[in-house]
């Protein structure tokens, strides 16, 4: 295995994995809602889910966008403005999780029944919404720091917090959710102080890294840095709030054509797929620092083979997860505790799941490698392609023929034709760069 193979890996692996522990937070609330709340328990928070995940959104966007500024800069042997990203992105982090904070406290009331949350599944889903939102300072700094972390090369501290944040977690939610009997509130507190604990976890270990001094001047906004943070971020913003548009939208159509029931069935579907999510989509994040690192040095042929390897990994990762979904379809609703009805009628939705995973991973690789190699226009069609039009247009269309079922089928129609226009983006991008052969001697460095 050659020395770039081998950074590969070690970059890759360990954000797969971090990303999937922390997507574990909402499906380890999941699991112990499903059990003690039942269908209402588990319908209540999905619906409120785009509230958690539209803080998530801006902090990711937010991280990886400063972190691709921070690479970037590496890669040009340029620390004074590596640190400055830094500096400049924990700022923009602090600054949006008061503004999140307060601002979605108050609106929760308004937000909730435009998304869904209507007659019984009101009142669980404020309860928990404003938990959220309440605890989102400690959210906002630990999604955030994390991609900065590994655009440091610290990419065992970022997984590490990672599982120390969810052990914290799954703790917190037995005592609050089973053993106080706070329902969805405790699950809200349960998430939020986990949270809480990584960011202080990893804060100091990012401003502790030795190549990049600590200096007050770089926490002192500069226009010109937070624009670069926020144009690099908007792809990444659009790719993960567009699970949440996406479960918005379907939420409404299977409320629509299922009923409560049929909520609680895209819930324990929306589980399923969100612990695949991060899988794939760890690995873009997972080797975005390489990959700028390469774009800001000019090495092409690094940069070649790192895009190679990565959409291979990606779509090979969620090819095993088609076939591991398959094979437990009817186990995997039993898990978040679902209702005989739902669980039944989910493992017979769960084919939809398994066909949509390998053009998913197309599309959230290609996304993250525009992101990370400057390109992000062609990021951002991809990111906001999907949820603002094939999405919507096949959830409206599709029930109109096929009932619950074509809210089911609607995700992989709409990811296949993402990823055709992924590919041919791709090719575009491709064509644009020097021959990567006149560079190929410098694959074996080390960034």
């Amino acid at each position: 295995m050659t020395p770039l193979k081998r950074q590969f890996f070690r970059y890759a692996l360990p954000s797969m994995l971090s990303q999937l522990l922390n997507s574990c937070f909402i499906i380890v609330d999941g699991f112990f809602i499903g059990r003690n709340l039942g269908d209402i328990g588990l319908a209540a928070i999905n619906v409120a889910w785009p509230i958690t995940a539209f803080i998530q959104a801006v902090s990711l966007g937010l991280g990886l966008g400063g972190a691709v500024r921070l690479s970037t800069a590496l890669g040009r042997g340029d620390k004074e403005e590596a640190a400055l990203a830094r500096g400049n992105t924990l700022t923009a982090l602090a600054a949006a999780g008061v503004v999140m904070s307060v601002g979605l406290w108050l609106a929760c009331p308004v937000i909730l029944p435009l998304i869904g949350a209507k007659g019984e599944l009101y009142a669980p889903a404020l309860e928990y919404s404003r938990m959220i939102c309440a605890l989102a300072l400690g959210q906002t700094i630990n999604t955030g720091v994390l991609p900065l972390l590994r655009g440091s090369h610290k990419t065992m501290q970022a997984m590490s917090f990672t599982i120390v944040g969810l052990l914290g977690n799954i703790l917190m939610d037995w005592l609050f959710i089973q053993g106080f009997q706070w329902g969805l509130a405790g699950a809200a507190v349960a998430t939020g102080s986990s949270q809480i604990l990584c960011a202080v976890l990893a804060l100091p270990t990012l401003l502790a890294v030795r190549e990049l001094p600590l200096r007050r001047a770089d926490f002192a906004p500069r226009w010109r840095m937070l624009r670069g943070i926020v144009q690099y971020g908007i792809s990444p913003f659009g790719l993960s709030i567009s699970t949440s548009v996406i479960l918005l939208i379907t939420n409404l159509q299977a409320l629509h054509w299922g009923g409560t029931r049929g909520v609680a069935v895209y819930a324990v579907l929306s589980y399923v797929l969100g612990a695949v999510i991060p899988l794939v989509t760890g690995v873009g994040d997972g080797v975005q620092p390489l990959l700028s690192h390469a774009r800001g040095a000019g090495e092409w042929g690094q940069l070649a083979l790192l895009r190679r390897w990565g959409l291979s990994l990606a779509v090979g990762v969620a090819l095993v997860c088609s076939v591991l979904t398959w094979l437990g379809r009817s186990q995997l609703p039993l898990v978040f505790g679902a209702s005989p009805e739902a669980t039944a009628e989910g493992a017979a939705a769960m084919w939809t799941l398994c066909i949509g995973y390998p053009f998913m991973a197309v599309v959230r690789f290609c996304s993250s490698y525009f992101c990370a190699v400057g390109e992000p226009v062609f990021s951002g069609i991809l990111a906001y392609g999907e949820p603002l039009g094939t999405q919507p247009l096949m959830l409206l269309v599709l029930p109109l023929f096929l009932g619950l079922t074509g809210v089911w089928v609607a995700w992989p129609a709409a990811v296949a034709l993402a990823a055709a226009a992924a590919l041919v983006l791709l090719a575009m991008q491709a064509g644009k760069q020097p021959p990567a052969a006149k560079n190929e001697n410098l694959a074996g460095q080390r960034p």
